[in-house]
């Protein structure tokens, strides 16, 4: 069960990348800008790199496409693929599932990627790199995850659950 959970991880974090990349391919780093604090978007909208309304457009798809990953393909694994059959079984694979994607876009995405590269610097707003620019910032964000995915993965294995139920 360990090696089966440890390959469902890495096709969340193939997931995970092409998720990321959906969401920057066109507009690079300016596509994301809805992951960034709220002082750089307003900058960003200030230099008329983005409009409020294509944040918003762009920031309600990325979700509601997270969302829907974030559901779907940990309930596929869950309830079709390791055939979980209690609530226990569904809320701690979910559990699983969800720490082993936050733990890529925490190391991978925003340590690497985003706090140790060049690539998610936005011209006009280098003023404003200590307010997300740094692994000092992103340091804190995994062991938060660790406490907070616990109601998440209820709420997830409960859906995952339910599902079994109706089969």
């Amino acid at each position: 069960m360990v090696m089966k959970l440890l390959i469902e991880i890495l096709l969340l974090w193939v997931w995970f990348a092409l998720y990321m990349e959906i969401i920057v391919r066109k507009r690079g780093p300016v596509g994301g800008i809805f992951f960034y604090p709220k002082v750089m978007q307003e900058r960003v909208k200030e230099l008329g790199l983005i409009t409020e309304e294509e944040l918003r457009r762009r920031k309600n798809f990325a979700y509601i496409l997270l969302i829907a990953g974030d559901i779907i393909i940990p309930l596929v694994m869950i309830v079709f693929v390791n055939k979980a059959g209690t609530y226990f079984e569904c809320v701690w694979q979910y559990y699983i599932l969800f720490l082993g994607m936050e733990f890529y876009d925490w190391l991978f995405v925003d340590q690497i990627w985003v706090a140790m590269s060049s690539w998610w610097m936005i011209p006009g707003t280098e003023d404003l790199l200590d307010t997300w620019h740094s692994t000092k910032i992103k340091a804190m964000k995994m062991p938060k995850l660790v406490i907070f995915s616990i109601p998440i993965a209820m709420i997830g294995g409960g859906i995952c659950y339910l599902v079994t139920l109706l089969l």
